[in-house]
C-alpha cells in the first residue's frame, strides 16, 4: 500500500472552499462525460445523519476511466471493469471517499480530507502511527508553481495570469503563499482586504495487490489519478469563482441534482442497447482477479465517528470489499457490456478468467507444512585439489573434430532432437549444495559504495518508444524495492549498493512498423504517433520483432549510443559523492532490450581489446559483431553503399568501449539467446558464440515469457536435457533455498549427460583452471568425469555458476492474450522480491558466504581494523610457506553472571604439522548483533602449541545473548569465528550429535554423505519452539570446518557446536564431560537429545530419562530400554511431534535468545595470503 498526504493550500476561506468544491465537482462532472469510456454517473446523493465526521451528505457514483487506463493495462481487464465506483461522506470540514472496482477486488484507495485554515504546517492531523506514519509520503501541491504542461494547461486557469472580476483577486505570485500566511496568521478570516488562506490536508491510501504490477499501478494511480487530477481540479477551483461566488449551499444541491439528472441521461444514451449481465457473469466478474491477488485482508480504515445510525445508510453503500447485492439493479446500464453477441460475452469471461488466475500471492505467505522457515544454503571452500596446467592437456584432433556433438546447431543433434522430441522427459536437477568459495565482499572506507548497478532500460519489445519518465519511474521503483528487501534482511549492504539509469535507445520502432504492415490479421491499433506502432492482435509473432530490430543497420550506432551513454553515467558516478574513490564491482542489469543493447556493448569492448592488445591480438580468434556496418552488413550486401570516410582514432565507432569492467551480468526477460542462434545460423555454425568479458551471466525469465529464451543449450547442447534453476520465492525463502548454482557440480550431479560418450568441442587456446573449478570441493569429481570435459565446457561458459533462472509466475498467465504479457513482465521485475533478492545473494556473495540471519553477514563484509604486520618470529614465514590455515575455536556457553572464557588454535597445514607461535592475535567482537560494528577486545599472543585462552573483563563482559566472535592472526590476517552464548539459568537446550544420526554414513570428510532425510526438519521443529540447539561430536577438532561446513552445505539451523580438544581415545566419554560440564556450571537443562546407538550411554549419564532421548539406527538390545527408538525415520517421528500436546515450547527467557537461521561454516578464509 502506497500511503501519501498532499496539502493543498487555496487562498480561500474553509466556507468559500466547500461551495467552490462541490461546484467544481459539478461542473467537471458534466464536461468530462461523453458517454462509453469517460463519464460519470451519480447514483445516490443524500443527506446522512450519523455517519463518517457526523452528520454530512452521501454521495454514490460511477466513473467509466478506460480511456484514461495505460494501454498495456487496459488489455488485461474486461470492458466492464474498467469502471470505478466512488463513495463519499462530505462532514465538512472533514470527508472521506473511497474508490473500488466492483471487479477489481484487491484494488481499493480511500481518501480522507481535513480542512483547515493555515498553510499546511500541521504535521499528523491524522493521528497516524506506527507504520502509517513512518511509511507516509508528504506531497504539498502548490497550484502557483506546480505547473501542467500539453493539453492539460489551460491559459485561462493558470492562477499566474487569472484576476477575479467579481472578488478583484489575483494574479498571485509564486511566493504567494507565504505572503499570504505572514498576512493571515492568527488573524480572522477574511482579512479587511479579502485575503484569506486554507489548507486540505488529503491522506490517500491506494492499493493494487496483484501481482507483477502493484507499484506500477500505485505509483500510477498517485501520479496521475490523484496528483495530476488534484493539482487541475484546484486551480479551477481558483478560476472558476466568479462562476460561484456568492452561490448557497441550497443552489450547490440544486446544481447537483441537475447534474445527476443530465449525466444519467446521457449515460443511458449510450447504453440503451445493450444487453444485460446474467447473474452468473455479474458473479464471474465479481471474482475476476481473485486469483492475482495477495492474500492478505485490507484493513477497514477507522472512522472519526461511526455507529448504529450509519448501518441505516449502508442499504445504499457498497459494503467494504465486496459488490452489494442489490448493486446490478442500481447500476445495470452503466454496467452492461459494450458489445453484443455471444462472442463478445465469451471473449469477457475468458479475460475475466485470465484475471482470476494470476492472483499475487502475500508477502507474508507461510510456506508448506514441511518447512519451518527460510532456507539459506551457505558455502565454504575446503579442498585438496590442486591448481593443474591445462598446458599439460592435450586435445587430439580426433575429439575436435567431434566435439561438434555438443552443439544445438550440429545435423545429428537436431536429428535427434525431432526424433525423441515427443517421449523425451526432462532429467530433474538433483538438490546437491554448492560449496564453492567465494571472495569476501570489499569494504573500502573511502567510498561506501562498493556495488555499482547499472540498468541499461532500453524497454519491451513492444515498446516502439520509452519516454525517460517511464524509465526513471521503474528505476525509482527497483531503487526502492531494493532498499525495502536490503533493510529487512540484507541489513550490511545498506548503503552500499547504487543503481543508476543508462537509458538505451528504443530499437524496435522500425520492427513494430514492418510487422503492423505485413501482419495479416486484423487488430484494434490505437497508434498515439505514427512512429509508435500499437500491435494488440495476439497471432502478431513477437518474436520476430528483436530479430528485425537488431538486423537494421542503425542497430550498430544504437550499440554506440548506449557506450556512450554508461560512460557518461559511469563518470558522473565517479564524480559524485557516492562515488568518490569507488573500486567495487560495477553490476549491469539490462531489460529485455537493454540486455541485448549490452551484450553487444560488451562484445564491442573485447572486440577492440582484442584488436588493440598486443598480446590478445595473436592469441584470440576474430571476433565479430554481427550488425556491425564496416564488418558484416556491408559486406553481405549485394548493393554496397559508399565506405564512409574513417573518422579519426580518438572518435570512432569501432573504438568506443566501455571504461569499466563489468562483474555481474542480469538479464530480465531477454531474447538475447534467439538472436545469438539466428546470427549463428547465418554467420558460422562452427565458430563458438561470443564470450562477453562479464565474471558471471544471470539470464533470469519468467516460464510463460513469449520473448525470453534459455542461453544453457545455445552453449552445449547437454543443457537441453536440464530444466533451469528455479530462483526462490522471497516470501518463503527470503534468503534463499540453498539451490545448487555451480556449474562443477551440475556436472558432478549429471554424469551421465557429461560423460565420455559426448565429444567436446575443439579449443584453439586453453587457459588455466579457474580459481572456482579448483577450489570447488566435488567429491570423486575426477573420478567420474574427465577433467577435459569440465575444461573445455569452462572454456565457452558465461561464468562459473548456471546461466539459465526461471522466475515465480502465476500459471494463469498462459492464458492470457499473447501482446499482454512483454508489458506485464517487464514491469514485475523492478519490483520483483525474488528478483532482487536474488541479485543481492550473487553481488554480495550470500549464495557461498551467508549463512545467518543477520549478523553473520557481518562475517562476509568483515575488514579487520588492524593492518597486516610482520611476523614476529622471522622463522613463521618461512615454516608457513604454501600451507592453508586451520584454526578452529569451540563455541561458548558460558552462564549469565560467570567469567566469559573462550579458547582457540591456530594451526597451519594438513594434520595440523605447524604451530603458530609466539604470534599476535586480535580478538574481534559484535556487541550489538544483528547489524553492530565489530570492536576490538584485545591482541595477544599465542603460546607454543598455538593456543590462546582470553577472559572478557569486567568491562568487556556482556548481558545475555548470542555474540559473533572472530580471531584474526596479525601476520597474515587468516581468521576463525565462533559464537560466545551468555545465557540466563535454566536455558532448556536441544542436543545432537553429529556422528551416526545425521548422516547414513558415518563419514562426513569423504564423500559427500547424504543427510538422513527429515533430519534438519526435526532440528528446525525443536528451533522454532525456542530451544537452542547443540551440536556435538567426539571428533577432533581438527575436522571442525569441514564437518560444519557440511552441515551448513545441507542448510541445519544455527546451533552451537562441540568438537574434541585433538584426538581422544574415548570420544563418548568426552561428550558426557562436556554435556555435564555445561549442566552443572552453566545451569543448561537438556531438554531432549539425539544421536545413534552409541550416545544412549552418554545422555543416560547426563540424567536423561530414556523418553528425553531419540535414537536411531542400529540399536543395541542391551541399551534400547534406555531410549526412544526412532525406527521409522524423521520423518515419521516429526510427524508425532506434530501433534497436539506431544511436546511444548521452550520457557523463559532464554528463548528470546534464539536464533531463527542457519549453521554457518567455520570461517570463510582469504583466497590468498601474503605472507610476510
Amino acid at each position: 500500500m502506497l500511503i501519501k498526504e498532499y496539502r493543498i493550500p487555496l487562498p480561500l476561506t474553509v466556507e468559500e472552499y466547500r461551495i467552490a468544491q462541490l461546484y467544481m465537482i459539478a461542473k467537471k462532472s458534466r464536461e468530462e462525460s461523453s458517454g462509453e469510456g469517460s463519464g460519470v454517473e451519480i447514483l445516490v446523493n443524500e443527506p446522512y445523519e450519523d455517519g463518517p465526521g457526523g452528520k454530512g451528505q452521501y454521495t454514490q457514483k460511477i466513473y467509466h476511466v478506460g480511456s484514461h487506463l495505460p494501454g498495456w493495462f487496459k488489455s488485461l481487464l474486461p470492458k466492464s471493469a474498467l469502471t470505478v465506483s466512488e463513495e463519499a461522506w462530505n462532514a465538512y470540514p472533514y470527508t472521506k471517499t473511497r474508490y473500488t472496482c466492483p471487479f477489481v477486488e484487491k484494488f481499493s484507495l480511500e481518501i480522507e480530507t481535513y480542512y483547515y485554515a493555515d498553510n499546511g504546517h500541521q504535521d499528523n492531523v491524522f493521528n497516524l502511527s506506527g507504520s502509517d506514519l513512518k511509511n507516509r509520503i508528504v506531497d504539498v501541491i502548490d497550484v502557483v508553481k506546480d505547473q501542467l504542461y500539453g493539453a492539460d494547461y489551460v491559459k485561462e486557469e493558470d492562477p499566474k495570469l487569472f484576476i477575479s472580476q467579481k472578488c478583484n483577486r489575483g494574479p498571485l505570485t509564486d511566493t504567494w503563499l507565504e505572503d499570504y500566511w505572514k498576512e493571515v496568521q492568527g488573524k480572522s478570516q477574511p482579512l479587511p482586504n479579502g485575503k484569506s488562506l486554507m489548507c486540505a490536508y488529503k491522506l490517500c491510501r491506494v492499493e493494487f495487490r496483484y501481482w507483477g504490477m502493484q507499484t506500477k499501478l500505485e505509483k500510477f494511480i498517485h501520479d496521475v489519478a490523484l496528483r495530476k487530477t488534484m493539482l487541475r481540479a484546484h486551480r479551477q477551483a481558483w478560476a472558476w469563482q466568479d462562476e460561484w461566488h456568492g452561490l448557497t449551499m441550497d443552489d450547490i444541491r440544486e446544481i447537483e441534482r441537475q447534474t445527476q439528472l443530465a449525466l444519467q441521461k446521457k449515460m443511458a444514451g449510450d447504453t440503451s442497447d445493450e444487453q444485460d449481465l446474467s447473474e452468473e457473469n455479474s458473479k464471474s466478474l465479481a471474482a475476476t482477479m481473485s486469483s492475482l491477488e495477495k492474500n492478505e485482508d485490507i484493513p477497514t480504515p477507522v472512522a472519526p465517528k461511526k455507529n448504529t445510525a450509519e448501518k441505516r445508510i449502508q442499504k445504499h453503500l457498497t459494503p467494504e470489499g465486496t459488490p452489494p447485492s442489490d448493486h446490478k439493479s442500481l447500476s445495470k446500464s452503466n454496467l452492461r457490456s459494450s458489445s453484443s453477441g455471444s462472442i463478445k460475452s465469451l471473449q469477457q469471461q475468458v479475460s475475466n478468467w485470465r484475471m482470476e488466475t494470476i492472483v499475487r500471492e502475500s508477502e507474508t505467505e507461510t510456506g508448506s507444512e514441511d518447512e519451518f522457515y527460510d532456507c539459506e544454503s551457505s558455502f565454504n571452500k575446503w579442498s585438496s585439489m590442486c591448481s593443474l596446467d591445462e598446458g599439460d592437456i592435450d586435445i587430439s584432433p580426433t575429439q575436435g573434430e567431434q566435439g561438434q556433438e555438443d552443439s544445438i546447431f550440429n545435423p545429428s543433434f537436431l536429428k535427434r532432437v525431432t526424433s525423441e522430441r515427443g517421449s523425451r522427459r526432462m532429467v530433474a536437477l538433483q538438490s546437491h549444495q554448492s560449496i564453492d568459495g567465494c571472495p569476501e565482499t570489499p569494504v573500502h572506507g573511502s567510498c561506501p559504495t562498493t556495488v555499482l548497478i547499472l540498468v541499461f532500460h532500453a524497454g519491451s519489445v513492444l515498446d516502439a518508444n520509452v519516454d525517460m519518465t517511464a524509465k526513471k519511474s521503474d528505476v525509482t521503483t527497483f531503487k526502492g524495492a531494493f532498499e525495502s528487501v536490503m533493510r529487512q534482511h540484507y541489513p550490511t549492504l545498506v548503503g552500499h549498493i547504487t543503481i543508476k539509469l543508462v537509458s538505451c535507445p528504443s530499437i524496435c520502432t522500425e520492427a513494430l512498423g514492418i510487422l503492423s504492415t505485413l501482419s495479416p490479421y486484423s487488430f484494434d491499433c490505437s497508434p498515439s504517433t505514427v512512429e509508435s506502432p500499437s500491435l494488440t492482435n495476439d497471432l502478431i509473432p513477437i518474436g520476430a520483432i528483436p530479430l528485425i530490430a537488431t538486423s537494421s543497420p542503425e542497430y550498430a550506432d544504437s550499440v554506440t549510443k548506449t557506450i556512450n551513454c554508461a560512460n557518461f553515467v559511469f563518470n558522473e558516478f565517479m564524480k559524485s559523492d557516492d562515488g568518490k574513490g569507488f573500486n567495487g564491482q560495477v553490476c549491469i542489469v539490462g531489460d529485455s532490450m537493454g540486455s541485448v543493447l549490452a551484450y553487444d556493448a560488451l562484445c564491442r569492448t573485447l572486440q577492440y581489446q582484442s584488436r588493440h592488445d598486443s598480446e590478445n591480438s595473436i592469441l584470440d580468434t576474430e571476433i565479430l559483431i554481427p550488425n556491425d556496418p564496416s564488418e558484416n552488413y556491408l559486406n553481405k550486401s549485394h548493393l554496397q553503399a559508399p565506405t564512409p570516410r574513417r573518422r579519426s582514432s580518438s572518435t570512432s565507432d569501432n573504438q568506443v568501449k566501455f571504461e569499466f569492467e563489468v562483474s555481474d551480468f542480469f538479464t530480465f526477460g531477454s531474447p538475447l539467446s534467439l538472436i545469438l542462434a539466428s546470427r549463428k545460423i547465418s554467420d558460422d555454425k562452427s565458430r563458438d558464440i561470443v564470450k562477453p568479458p562479464a565474471q558471471q551471466v544471470y539470464n533470469l525469465f519468467h516460464p510463460t515469457d513469449p520473448v525470453a529464451s534459455r542461453l544453457e543449450p545455445l552453449l552445449s547442447a547437454r543443457f537441453t536435457n536440464l530444466p533451469p534453476i528455479n530462483v526462490a520465492r522471497y516470501a518463503k525463502y527470503p534468503l534463499g533455498n540453498g539451490q545448487p548454482y555451480h556449474l562443477m557440480e551440475l556436472i558432478q550431479s549429471h554424469p551421465q549427460l557429461f560423460g565420455d560418450h559426448l565429444q567436446m568441442p575443439p579449443t584453439p587456446v586453453l587457459r588455466r583452471l579457474s580459481e572456482a573449478s579448483v577450489q570447488s570441493t566435488v567429491s570423486g569429481l575426477v573420478d567420474n568425469i574427465p577433467l577435459i570435459t569440465m575444461n573445455v565446457l569452462q572454456q565457452k561458459w558465461w561464468g562459473s555458476k548456471r546461466l539459465d533462472y526461471a522466475l515465480y509466475c502465476p500459471e494463469g498467465l498462459a492464458n492470457f492474450p499473447t501482446n499482454a504479457l512483454p508489458h506485464l513482465f517487464h514491469a514485475s521485475y523492478w519490483e520483483s522480491s525474488d528478483v532482487i533478492a536474488f541479485i543481492l545473494r550473487q553481488v554480495g556473495h550470500f549464495d557461498l558466504a551467508l549463512y545467518s540471519h543477520c549478523e553473520d553477514k557481518e562475517f562476509t563484509l568483515f575488514k579487520p581494523d588492524q593492518e597486516r604486520e610482520k611476523w614476529m618470529r622471522k622463522r613463521t614465514s618461512v615454516k608457513l610457506k604454501n600451507v592453508a590455515a586451520n584454526h578452529r575455536a569451540n563455541d561458548v556457553i558460558v552462564k549469565e553472571g560467570n567469567p566469559q572464557t573462550f579458547t582457540a588454535r591456530f594451526m597451519y597445514g594438513p594434520l595440523d604439522m605447524i604451530n603458530l607461535t609466539g604470534e599476535k592475535v586480535d580478538i574481534y567482537m559484535m556487541k550489538d548483533p544483528p547489524a553492530g560494528e565489530w570492536a576490538v577486545l584485545s591482541t595477544v599472543v599465542t603460546d607454543k602449541t598455538g593456543r590462546i585462552s582470553y577472559t572478557l573483563s569486567e568491562k568487556q563482559s556482556v548481558g545475555c545473548g548470542i555474540y559473533p566472535m572472530r580471531v584474526v592472526v596479525r601476520g597474515d590476517h587468516t581468521s576463525c569465528n565462533f559464537h560466545l552464548a551468555v545465557v540466563p539459568p535454566q536455558t532448556e537446550c536441544i542436543v545432537f550429535s553429529i556422528d551416526g544420526s545425521f548422516t547414513a554414513s558415518v563419514s562426513v570428510t569423504g564423500r559427500d554423505p547424504k543427510v538422513r532425510a527429515g533430519a534438519v526438519d526435526v532440528v528446525r521443529f525443536w528451533q522454532d519452539l525456542g530451544y537452542l540447539i547443540l551440536y556435538i561430536t567426539g571428533r577432533p577438532d581438527m575436522q571442525q570446518r569441514k564437518v560444519v561446513s557440511w552441515l551448513a552445505e545441507h542448510n541445519f539451523p544455527h546451533g552451537l557446536v562441540f568438537f574434541s580438544d585433538g584426538f581422544s581415545t574415548d570420544p563418548l566419554g568426552h561428550k558426557a564431560a562436556h554435556l555435564n560440564s555445561l549442566i552443572n556450571e552453566h545451569g543448561v537443562i537438556l531438554h531432549a537429545a539425539y544421536g545413534s546407538g552409541k550416545d544412549i550411554t552418554v545422555y543416560h549419564n547426563c540424567g536423561l530419562s530414556p523418553k528425553q532421548i531419540y535414537a536411531i539406527g542400529r540399536i543395541s538390545k542391551k541399551y534400547s530400554n534406555l531410549a526412544t527408538t526412532l525406527t521409522d525415520g524423521y520423518a515419521s517421528h516429526l510427524a508425532d511431534l506434530k501433534q497436539p500436546g506431544a511436546v511444548r515450547p521452550a520457557r523463559g527467557n532464554a528463548r528470546l535468545l534464539v536464533p531463527r537461521r542457519l549453521l554457518a561454516p567455520v570461517s570463510n578464509p582469504p583466497n590468498s595470503r601474503n605472507r610476510r
